[in-house]
């Protein structure tokens, strides 16, 4: 069945009304392209929230009351500022007609003023009765002119507000190492974000590519302490394998928010170190979608 575009895309009204019904939203417009796909969801918000939490906002709300799944680059946030300066309003002119507009003759800097044939102010002044056209401007004063309006008090221009996202610092890995015993297999792992870091240390026992899953695991702990707010992460799995003539580290790792779960993937060569080659692989899969969530404060934790 094939549908209108009009009847197509009479969610879009709905959706956005829902979006500008998120804390801080104040307007909302969704693009969509020939095929019905949203292209871009363009909010403008207030200064109150951070946009990363709006853009999570938007995206659940999406996905909960229609099923939509919008990758969150899609989604734009301009936050404006309120600087409480009301600019005056214009002073309405009153309409003026033919027979009501008054008609101002110029005044040449040698002060002769002159006027149009007809000139109803022009024939009420009382003229000597010899007067010639040639004395006029020298017998008769021109009017004294209005004094000159006060030029309108200038306010002070209102400054641009220009509003930058202070970035979320890109976890990094500050060290990995694995020990290994007959029975046992110990991987630790820290991670740094800024000047924040943390450790993800797990131990299990010993056998073949055990180390591969304990230290994308330690990776995962050591990234729930880098993070203020609670994330679940889970590993779903991880392995080795041959692609491209190289070793490569193949990681899935599952998002919990709520009731929703979101499985991310990430991928790194194990040709320079395997150990560290896991770890890159986890955090491929997950740095994208963690900028969207807040740090732990490094004075806090200090």
């Amino acid at each position: 069945m094939e549908w209108e575009p009009n009847e197509r895309d009479a969610w879009v009204a709905d959706a956005q009304r829902w979006i500008c019904q998120i804390k801080g939203v104040l307007q909302c417009k969704i693009d969509l392209d020939s095929g019905g796909e949203v292209v871009g969801v363009h909010v403008v918000a207030g200064m109150d929230r951070e946009p990363r939490h709006i853009v999570r906002d938007v995206e659940s709300l999406l996905k909960a009351r229609l099923g939509i799944d919008v990758y969150y680059k899609k989604i734009g946030v301009v936050q404006v500022m309120d600087n409480g300066v009301a600019l005056p309003p214009a002073p309405e002119a009153p309409a003026a007609t033919p027979e009501s507009a008054p008609v101002t003759p110029p005044v040449p800097a040698n002060g002769v003023t002159f006027h149009p044939p007809g000139d109803t102010a022009f024939a009420d002044q009382d003229l000597p009765a010899n007067a010639s056209p040639s004395a006029i401007g020298d017998e008769i004063p021109p009017p004294p002119l209005a004094p000159a309006a006060p030029p309108p008090e200038e306010s002070e221009p209102i400054p641009a507000v220009l509003v930058a996202e202070e970035m979320t610092p890109r976890i990094v890995c500050a060290g990995v190492g694995v020990m290994a015993s007959d029975l046992l297999v110990r991987a630790e792992v820290q991670l740094q974000a800024g000047e924040l870091e943390a450790r993800g240390t797990l131990e299990g026992s010993n056998h073949a590519d055990s180390d591969v899953a304990l230290i994308a695991r330690a990776t995962l702990d050591a990234i729930a302490g880098l993070m203020a707010e609670e994330v679940v992460l889970h590993l779903r799995e991880v392995k080795v394998e041959d692609l491209g003539g190289q070793s490569v580290i193949l990681t899935a790792v599952d998002v919990v928010e709520g009731r929703r779960t979101e499985t991310l993937f990430g991928t790194c060569s194990t040709r320079h170190n395997r150990q560290q080659g896991v770890v890159y692989s986890v955090l491929d899969a997950l740095n994208r979608r963690l900028s969207l969530y807040t740090l732990k404060s490094a004075a806090a934790e200090g």
